[in-house]
């Protein structure tokens, strides 16, 4: 938390001030506690999750400055890596005349998709139970410093993150591992990827200019960041008809360029997201092939309904497109994916039913959540649901196995 406390310290001076504040007008406590298990759908059974896990919220207003803390603590009896105490959150805001300025551990959203990230590469993704947690939990939160300018109808945000954050794959004893199925006569080997050193070089920077016109919201982007993954790099040496594959995973900088828009009409919000990936690399399709170094577009268009009597329908179509393609690389040289997200609200909006599908229809991969929330009251509130996997792909397919009903028991306080 180094960086975090070099940058509260100006932040400080602006709230010792007397000319700016003279007392801590307010302070809040709060947070939740949450018990979650499920049970494999298919022999043996097991469990897949089960865990406790809470959040203690701090914040504190004092003036001009804003305070805020989140500490996690997780027991979990699935995943032993999980288990323990950590900062989600810790950053000071300090609002001025027309901007604002954030520094220290924060999660940033960009994008207006649902379930799906596109332009929203900013906070990388923690995939330890796969895609079965809330985008909310999915989302790590980056040391960095936030500025805006707040126009009347443009607004202008600038990022500076020092430190890199990689994303999170499942590893160890997680149910969550997929199987490399490594064919006969092949042995690999490795070392652990080494993270970019923190320097003013390896820095991220990025920058979003919002518009909000007269019904339509548009803003557009650009983010020199670190892939949040690491190229699996790899030297091949064949021996007495044995093949020895040796991985060198190395991060690699990438630059992307960022397109949003939405447009409500009548019950209807249309929306869309662009991102154009320069430099990024695809792995080979063969065990003993070649990452390759290519540009991509990743793209969205999405449709939310509203019809009435506390329905919701969103159906979202997203593609990729590689530029340049190789027929050696794992990856189509284009891919669509479907989703479709449908909720009714009943008993005075107590209660909540949906169903989350992804679908991609090239292998006829699908990934399907049916979930039941109720909120018993101000407090408590229950989930229960299915997450179904199926298809011959790569994406859910290989997760058959792994389908589940689970259940939740949040307090939240």
């Amino acid at each position: 938390m180094l960086f975090f406390a070099v940058w509260s310290f100006p932040l400080f001076l602006f709230a010792a001030d007397e000319r700016r504040v003279s007392r801590v007008e307010w302070a809040n406590v709060d947070g939740w506690m949450e018990g979650a298990w499920s049970s494999r759908l298919r022999s043996p059974h097991d469990a897949l999750m089960s865990r406790l896990w809470g959040r203690l919220k701090l914040s504190a207003d004092v003036g001009d400055v804003y305070a805020y803390a989140a500490f996690d603590a997780m027991h979990n009896w699935r995943i032993d890596g999980e288990s323990g105490f950590s900062f989600h959150e810790a950053w000071l805001e300090y609002v001025g005349k027309g901007w604002d300025v954030r520094a220290g551990r924060q999660v940033i959203i960009w994008g207006k998709a649902d379930g799906v990230q596109v332009t929203d590469l900013v906070s990388p993704p923690d995939y330890t139970e796969f895609i079965t947690r809330d985008l909310e939990e999915v989302r790590q939160a980056v040391d960095a410093a936030k500025v805006r300018l707040l126009g009347e109808n443009v607004d202008v945000e600038m990022i500076w993150i020092p430190s890199f954050r990689p994303a999170v794959l499942p590893s160890g004893d997680n149910p969550w591992v997929v199987d490399s199925g490594l064919p006969a006569g092949v042995s690999v080997t490795g070392v652990e990827a080494r993270e970019p050193d923190v320097s003013l070089e390896n820095s991220e920077f990025a920058l979003r200019v919002s518009a909000y016109l007269p019904g339509f919201d548009v803003a557009a982007s650009v983010f020199s960041a670190w892939d949040d993954y690491p190229v699996m790099h790899r030297k091949v040496v064949r021996h007495e008809g044995r093949t020895l594959v040796s991985f060198s995973p190395r991060y690699h900088r990438v630059t992307v360029f960022g397109l949003e828009f939405s447009r409500p009409w009548a019950d209807f919000v249309f929306r869309g997201e662009m991102a154009y990936l320069a430099g990024r690399f695809f792995e080979p399709d063969e065990l003993t092939g070649v990452p390759l170094r290519k540009n991509s577009l990743s793209w969205l268009g999405g449709i939310d309904w509203t019809p009435g009597g506390d329905w919701s329908v969103i159906g979202q179509l997203t593609g990729v497109v590689i530029f340049g393609y190789d027929p050696a690389l794992e990856q189509d040289e284009h891919s669509l994916a479907l989703t479709l997200h449908v909720m009714k609200k009943l008993f005075r909006q107590t209660v909540s039913l949906s169903s989350m599908v992804y679908y991609y229809p090239a292998d006829n991969d699908f990934f399907e959540r049916i979930k039941l929330e109720y909120d018993l009251d101000d407090n408590w509130g229950l989930q229960a649901g299915v997450d179904v996997f199926g298809g011959a792909g790569s994406s859910f397919g290989v997760y058959r196995n792994n389908s589940q009903a689970w259940f939740k028991a949040r307090y939240s306080f």
